[in-house]
């Protein structure tokens, strides 16, 4: 930095492009301090941060001396950005990395609910209490805690990028305080109910009736198990692989990964192997009753009888949730992957063991979700300490 130099009495200044400290009018108290800041990342445009200093000469110097270290350390905002141009170039950079379920969702909550509110706001001036006032409207609007939670999230991953950019010294999002987490009550259906809705599907749609009979078996996501092909299904050695899944976003429709980017083979019961069996017999007889072959590689659920299309996810959705309402239920496809998880941790199956089998990335995902005691099992661990009570004292 160069030596500050005297340009006229009440005056000093540095090299203008690096920073300066100038009288204020005519008055020998009041001193304008700039620092300039690098290039805007945005626009490219010179950066220059400003402020008032009231006090001697000599103390305006350190002023301006104490200013360029927080410039050199980063600790001053170094883009006149606002958020709804952060939130277009964060989309940008994770467009690469995520699927394209995920990025079309994300930015449709951008769009809908972040972009409206916020979208004009300067980076430097959003603070965690407009925030906290944008999450209490949002609550009082009727929005749910989960969704006002995952705005949030989606806005802190944005500013959090912004830090590593160097847009922004903080992420404010990280002392607002959006609704607390509360577990829900889990709810899936009996394995009565379960059974009901398979046999009644059977009758009318056997696509759907399989299909709610792997959800419930396998515990697979609707996307994985609509991008299941017949080539991985080995009835013989009763297992199956998921290596796949189907999403659609703007009627498009992709295959890609699974979720976790990783695949998994999962092992069959009698009663799995018995559907995927059932199935196929339907779906050969099909084939041959309209003269459509097979295509190469069909996919296990599709209502096409060359089974070269796969059933669209949506399409899966509201089947079964049409179903359920005209029997009286009130659940959705996801819930038979609870159910899956739930059934199998009330047996006493070992956490990672469920973990593995569903495709979550870590066991403690699986206890975070679905954790919570239930009463057979409270009642099992009840007799378990009783007994061993009685026991010691014998």
């Amino acid at each position: 930095m160069a030596k500050a130099r005297s340009y006229g009495a009440g005056s000093m200044t540095e090299k203008k492009d690096r920073c300066d400290c100038d009288q204020v009018g005519r008055s020998h108290s009041v001193w304008r301090l700039r620092v300039f800041t690098g290039r805007d990342p945005v626009s490219g445009a010179p950066r220059q941060v400003q402020e008032t200093f009231h006090g001697t000469e000599p103390a305006a110097r350190k002023a301006l001396a104490d200013l360029v270290a927080r410039a050199a350390a980063g600790k001053l905002d170094r883009t006149h950005a606002t958020v709804g141009q952060l939130l277009d170039r964060w989309l940008e950079h994770i467009a690469a990395k995520r699927s394209i379920s995920y990025v079309t969702t994300t930015r449709r909550k951008v769009e809908s609910r972040l972009r409206p509110v916020l979208g004009t706001v300067k980076l430097a001036d959003l603070g965690a209490d407009s925030l906290d006032r944008l999450y209490d409207t949002w609550t009082a609007e009727g929005l749910s805690d989960a969704t006002v939670r995952n705005l949030h999230a989606l806005l802190a991953a944005a500013c959090h990028q912004a830090v590593k950019w160097g847009w922004l010294e903080s992420s404010p999002t990280d002392l607002a305080s959006p609704p607390s987490a509360r577990s829900p009550e889990m709810t899936v259906p009996t394995p009565e109910e379960l059974a009901k809705l398979v046999a009644t599907a059977e009758a009318e749609d056997p696509v759907l009736a399989a299909g709610i009979a792997l959800a419930a078996l396998t515990g697979a996501r609707r996307g994985e198990l609509c991008a299941l092909r017949w080539s991985d299904v080995d009835l013989g050695a009763g297992t199956v692989r998921i290596e796949r899944s189907l999403t659609v976003a703007d009627g498009v429709a992709t295959i890609g990964t699974t979720k976790t980017h990783q695949g998994r083979r999962l092992a069959l019961d009698p009663v799995a192997v018995e559907t995927l069996t059932r199935h196929r017999a339907f779906v050969d007889q099909r084939s041959a009753d309209v003269e459509s072959p097979l295509v190469d590689d069909p996919y296990v659920l599709s209502y096409q009888a060359h089974s070269g299309t796969p059933i669209n996810p949506d399409v899966f959705s509201h089947r079964f949730k049409d179903l359920c309402g005209r029997l009286g239920y009130d659940y959705h496809l996801h819930q038979l992957r609870h159910w899956s998880v739930t059934t199998q941790l009330a047996a006493g199956v070992d956490v990672r063991t469920v973990a593995g089998r569903h495709g979550h990335a870590q066991a403690t995902m699986t206890l975070n979700t679905y954790g919570h005691w239930q009463p057979q099992t409270d009642r099992e661990a009840a007799g378990v300490l009783g007994r061993a009570l009685a026991g010691s004292s014998a």
